[in-house]
């Protein structure tokens, strides 16, 4: 009988915090250090983060069976080395060209490593107790989210450059720490598959599970407006307030956005046990889409801290379930192809960025900017709706 954490278990979670403790000290900062440092428009800005999430697209249709076929702790670790380059690379980009280079190798990285990380997960973890395990997950992402921004916020003063540097030692730790305990508790896997991994198996599963494919458009409307936190908010305070001010007040945003969720989550994970996760995931999406609208509607901190509650509150809904329906959806034998296309919701990553800059660019009115992409991550609930009716769970 397997534990709750055992080794393998605990050394993700670990590794979980120390990954995302590594990027919430930087990306969150990326798209302001661009628009200040290098002065590109918000569409040139918005290219970059949609190209990352296009890479991860893309690595999404092919990386799925590889999990399933190879040895998922060298996976994890060749994903790891991927997010060091990046981020000892990044010092030394200067041209517009490097920025893109860079945004596509992080997202190849994360295509890698996140469905292999929430495969094992589900993979040691006894059904039972998968729910409390998927939630620790997001409780310990979420507590990297409240310390590293603000950590962020005081190395900044001596460069950016450095603090990258510094988020590349974190991964190498990382790396050490997976390569230790895997030569000390080598992992018991199933036989290795003698099929060749093809990107044609991917569209074969989407083609028998109708559900699954209609779940993943919800992700990607989700993914849209969820996405706009991170670029065309952050490009909206840089543009609403002094440098300065912005980084401050964004620090600000996403500290309420990680202090809400260490507060709420207890509370959402007892609501998971009286409500159906695809009852949760629809009012989720109702209340994301409803802090996206609010976002534009004053430039008063008061108010965006008030929208960020909202905001939140709609993401924990959604993301602590979406893995566990996830998880429902697919046998063990499957989990790395089901896991690794839900990152198809990346389509909302390429759109929401880039149409968010086109929009900052070309309308005075936040207002109506966030109104916008407000309804179309709305569209999230009939599609939730309807995956699951097609499975018979609703």
């Amino acid at each position: 009988m397997r534990s709750k954490f055992n080794i393998v278990t605990s050394t993700i979670l670990v590794s979980i915090f120390i990954a995302r403790f590594g990027t919430f000290l930087v990306l969150p900062y990326l798209t302001l250090f661009l628009l200040d440092e290098f002065h590109y428009s918000g569409m040139q800005i918005g290219t970059i983060i949609s190209t990352l999430a296009l890479s991860n697209l893309v690595m999404s249709f092919f990386v799925g069976p590889y999990i399933d076929k190879y040895p998922k702790n060298k996976v994890i670790i060749i994903g790891l080395i991927g997010y060091l380059i990046c981020y000892f690379y990044f010092p030394f980009i200067e041209h517009y060209s490097g920025f893109i280079a860079f945004a596509a190798l992080l997202g190849v990285s994360q295509a890698v490593v996140e469905p292999t990380y929430r495969v094992l997960l589900s993979l040691y973890t006894e059904p039972a107790n998968r729910r409390l395990i998927f939630n620790i997950r997001y409780f310990l992402i979420n507590i990297s989210a409240a310390i590293a921004p603000l950590t962020s916020v005081y190395f900044q003063q001596y460069g950016m450059a450095n603090l990258f540097f510094i988020v590349g030692f974190i991964f190498l730790l990382n790396i050490l720490i997976f390569i230790i305990i895997f030569k000390r508790y080598p992992l018991k896997l199933n036989p290795i598959s003698t099929t060749k991994p093809s990107i044609f198996h991917s569209f074969h599963v989407f083609k028998k599970d109708t559900s699954f494919l209609i779940f993943v458009l919800a992700l990607i409307f989700i993914s849209f407006g969820y996405s706009q936190f991170d670029s065309t908010f952050s490009q909206y305070l840089g543009k609403s307030f002094h440098h300065e001010l912005a980084i401050q007040y964004y620090a600000w945003l996403i500290t309420t956005n990680a202090i809400t969720v260490l507060v709420i989550q207890y509370f959402v994970y007892k609501l998971g046990e009286l409500i159906s996760t695809t009852t949760s995931l629809m009012i989720g999406s109702g209340l994301l889409s409803m802090g996206l609208f609010f976002f534009g509607q004053s430039d008063s901190i008061i108010w965006l801290i008030a929208a960020m509650v909202i905001f939140t509150a709609g993401e924990v809904l959604v993301f602590t379930m979406v893995d566990i329906h996830l998880d429902g959806m697919c046998e063990d034998q499957e989990k790395g192809t089901y896991f690794a296309l839900s990152g198809v919701k990346s389509v909302g990553r390429i759109v929401g960025p880039s149409l968010g800059g086109v929009l900052l660019d070309t309308m005075s009115s936040g207002a109506l900017v966030f109104f916008i992409i407000s309804v179309v991550t709305l569209l999230a609930i009939p599609s939730f709706y309807y995956s699951s009716k097609i499975r018979g769970q609703f």
